[in-house]
């Protein structure tokens, strides 16, 4: 079962003995307020690549205008979104190849 994580930007192929998120014994659905990028459940497309990029220049804009150790924070944060988005572009894989 596929779960749809748009917070996250990837959908989740839940099974419960992969999932690194908290989940209660005979969980049958992931605890999506815990998603973490790292799970062996995790999938991306393309568009879910797309998303942080975007979301990582809207940051850079907000770090233009904030105090230093604050912007330091941000571009830090817009770094990690664009590297999960350079990941995900590298190692893709045409659906025909999955199937």
């Amino acid at each position: 079962m596929l779960h749809a994580n748009p917070d996250a930007s990837l959908i989740c192929t839940f099974k419960h003995d992969n999932a690194l998120c908290e989940l209660e014994p005979g969980a049958t659905a992931p605890r999506q307020y815990d998603c973490r990028p790292s799970c062996g459940n995790t999938v991306r497309t393309d568009t879910h690549a797309r998303l942080p990029r975007e979301r990582a220049d809207e940051i850079d804009q907000l770090a233009d205008h904030a105090p230093q150790p604050i912007g330091q924070r941000l571009r830090t944060n817009a770094n990690r979104l664009r590297t999960t988005a350079d990941t995900q572009d590298a190692t893709a894989q045409p659906a025909e190849t999955l199937t």
